[in-house]
């Protein structure tokens, strides 16, 4: 380990970053993040979420990278405003994917590149309702509420993902059957959460992006993640690492294992291993 010379963190929030309840940052963490910044080393944070519902979080750690949001559907540099790349869901696959299942009576999000769209205020619809109320205007989550989604999209609005609500494993199990032959990517991003994504999109399409445009060198790069969406940054990156905390599949593809996300374990393992 100390023969490699790490100059970029890549990291995952919700297990990784973020303490349990997903709206705070460990202080650890923080503290450690922040100190590798002022040092002249990169941070870039990978996230199922849309970009736009971490903004507090680009704003506390004063983040001027581009963001992977959406598992790899987008990157966004907010320094500029500018969309760096996307993977949208054409309108008719969406439809496809809402038909296939509307049988199956599953709960629903779908973010695009503006806001959250979802028939109720439930799931992380309400989780970022809540948070809304304590954020200023400028860092509140764009929600719009409406059991026809396709009736608000906006000219130049693109879909990049749909999340299915679901905690019951043989449910999961069966929306992910319906799902199979569609050009789709369905990875679980939480032990209730299904994300619904273009086909070969993942947060290793948004890592291989920056490293294409000249935003990283993979050979430096250092990965922190726990699901199943983590799984392909986690293996791209020099150096990937999962959370104690994390799925099977994260703990055997990564090359180090980090202590509790709820402990600081990121900020723990940086500075055991890496400062």
């Amino acid at each position: 380990m100390a023969n490699v010379a790490i100059d970029t963190v890549i990291t995952d929030m919700d297990g990784t970053l973020l303490v349990k309840k997903g709206d705070q940052i460990h202080p650890l963490n923080k503290e450690v993040l922040i100190n590798w910044q002022a040092d002249g080393k990169k941070l870039f944070l990978a996230t199922g979420r849309l970009d736009l519902a971490i903004l507090p979080f680009i704003h506390e750690l004063n983040i001027k990278t581009p963001v992977i949001s959406c598992n790899g559907g987008l990157v966004r540099d907010f320094t500029t405003g500018e969309i760096l790349y996307k993977s949208n869901i054409e309108l008719d696959l969406v439809h496809t994917v809402l038909e296939t299942l509307e049988p199956l009576g599953v709960n629903y999000h779908i973010y695009t590149t503006e806001r959250i769209i979802g028939p109720t205020n439930t799931g992380k619809i309400a989780f970022f309702n809540e948070l809304n109320k304590t954020l200023s205007e400028n860092e509140q989550v764009p929600i719009t509420l409406t059991t026809d989604p396709f009736s608000v999209l906006r000219e130049g609005e693109f879909p990049l993902k749909v999340l299915v609500i679901e905690s019951d494993l043989e449910k999961r199990a069966e929306i992910k059957a319906a799902l199979q032959g569609l050009p789709l990517s369905v990875l679980a991003s939480a032990s209730n959460l299904i994300d619904i994504m273009n086909e070969g999109i993942d947060k290793a399409k948004g890592l291989t992006y920056l490293a294409d445009n000249g935003y990283i060198n993979l050979n430096s790069t250092i990965a922190f993640g726990d699901n199943e969406n983590d799984v392909g940054m986690i293996e791209l990156a020099e150096i990937g690492v999962a959370m104690e905390n994390g799925i099977p599949l994260a703990l055997e593809k990564a090359d180090k294992i980090a202590k509790h996300h709820d402990i600081g374990g990121l900020g723990l393992f940086m500075q055991e291993e890496i400062l």
